[in-house]
């Protein structure tokens, strides 16, 4: 099944998983916040330090709802890590000017 996603959504998943993460890097604010498995991180470079740490992962998104007004994007992630597969939700909380500026990922 193919979900209709918002361009800078389906831009996030698709270029998360290139090689060249500059793509990605480049859909985020500077003061973004990033909020992932307890951890805040706070503008673009703790978003690159975090990112040095995610191995690498497939994401198969499974369709797209809206919470309090922004999207969420369930996908279920498969990689090199404990627990693999995981569904996780991806909240886009703030993704204004065409930029993440707020994503919460979230179990």
């Amino acid at each position: 099944m193919t979900i209709a996603l918002p361009d800078l959504i389906r831009t996030y998943f698709d270029t998360a998983v290139a090689p060249d993460r500059e793509p990605w890097f480049s859909l985020f604010a500077d003061d973004v916040v990033v909020e992932d498995d307890g951890h805040i991180y706070r503008g673009i470079d703790e978003v690159r330090a975090w990112r040095v740490d995610i191995p690498k992962v497939t994401y198969s998104v499974t369709d797209l709802a809206d919470d309090a007004g922004y999207p969420v994007a369930p996908a279920v992630v498969a990689g090199d890590f404990p627990g693999s597969p995981v569904p996780l939700y991806f909240h886009f909380i703030d993704i204004g000017d065409d930029l993440v500026r707020h994503l919460a990922i979230r179990a």
